[in-house]
């Protein structure tokens, strides 16, 4: 089995020792929350680069929702054009490794009124040290793209995000765990399934994946994979943003990959599916309804998740059997050839 592989398939584990290890912290949390509801900061700052900035786009939302003064920006971003709206702010920086470089430099120019709140699978990185409160992941030692790394940094950030809005933190753990559940049953299933659809797509000049609310974080982070690994060029939608222009570029070779994403708007991205069909694209259909065939549609079949935040966990290991397919039907090495897996530069 291929490394590539290896790190996939350690994904469910990932998300059960990430939801222990935040139980660990748990009382250092719950301290922040009662001085953020006493109004002892301004807002709540999320922030990271790649895939970990992407990771926070489900709590963002569920925080907004919660009515919390929140924003979510890029660390390169913040760092060099809205410092000072960290003061006096609870600032959640995401760094799988830690060290890299943009977060390493916010850690450093952080205002002392702000309280850093670092999320990492490096409990002992240049970010956890100068951190007021580390949430740690644990994904364990990953060379590729982030695979397992991803989806604990998204068990993490749920975790923390049930916490700020007083939710019921034993019925997220048992969420996350089912999560887990899920994923290990369709991995192996999947991956045999995709490979005569990773057939398809590799004739596409361009894939696209697209869906709506928290599962837009998975669409960002599968179409980064993919450039990563298979080195093809993906990029990522939200279905919404997709209409208003970009179909244009729908044809034979322009592959569309939908997450059916959280129930509110299953719908409508089985609509997005149907359309980019009619337009002559290859598409597949990641989907937890109960169509078992959609006409012309590739169809790859999971189970419900538990929730509407849940969902950016569950419909995303797919994209990684796919892009294990396609890249091996273009002989792509599955590793970092130009960057690497931290980047140290600007």
């Amino acid at each position: 089995m291929s490394l590539f592989l290896d790190e996939m398939f350690d994904q469910p584990r990932a998300v059960r020792d990430t939801v222990a290890s935040y139980l660990d912290v748990r009382s250092e949390v719950e301290d922040l929350v009662e001085r953020l509801i006493k109004g002892e900061f301004r807002r709540i700052v999320m922030t990271g680069m790649g895939n970990s900035y992407y990771a926070l786009l489900p709590s963002w939302i569920r925080l907004n929702k919660a009515e919390f003064n929140v924003q979510m920006i890029e660390t390169s971003e913040l760092l060099y054009y809205m410092l000072d709206i960290l003061k006096n702010s609870v600032t959640i920086v995401v760094s799988r490794s830690g060290e890299t470089v943009e977060a390493v430099k916010m850690a450093e120019a952080l205002p002392k009124s702000a309280f850093m709140v670092a999320v990492t699978d490096n409990s002992k990185s240049t970010l956890a040290s100068k951190s007021n409160l580390v949430v740690p992941t644990k994904a364990g030692e990953e060379h590729l793209a982030a695979s397992k790394s991803h989806l604990a940094l998204l068990t993490a950030l749920h975790m923390l995000s049930a916490d700020f809005t007083r939710g019921d933190i034993d019925s997220e753990k048992e969420k996350l765990l089912k999560v887990a559940d899920i994923i290990e049953n369709y991995q192996r299933r999947v991956l045999d399934e995709s490979k005569y659809i990773g057939e398809k797509l590799v004739k596409c000049n361009s894939i696209i994946i697209v869906s709506r609310g928290p599962t837009v974080s998975s669409a960002y982070t599968g179409a980064l994979v993919m450039k990563e690994m298979a080195k093809i060029h993906c990029e990522g939608y939200s279905a919404a943003q997709f209409r208003h222009g970009p179909m244009e570029i729908l044809g034979p070779t322009t592959g569309v990959i939908v997450m059916s994403g959280p129930k509110e708007t299953r719908r409508l991205n089985v609509k997005m599916a149907l359309d980019t069909i009619g337009y002559g694209s290859p598409t597949v259909l990641i989907d937890y309804g109960k169509e078992d065939r959609i006409e012309n549609c590739m169809l790859i079949k999971i189970d419900e998740p538990p929730d509407s935040y849940t969902d950016a966990l569950v419909e995303l290991p797919p994209i990684y059997a796919l892009t294990y397919h396609i890249a091996l039907e273009r002989g792509a090495p599955l590793k970092f050839i130009k960057t690497g897996k931290v980047t140290y530069v600007e």
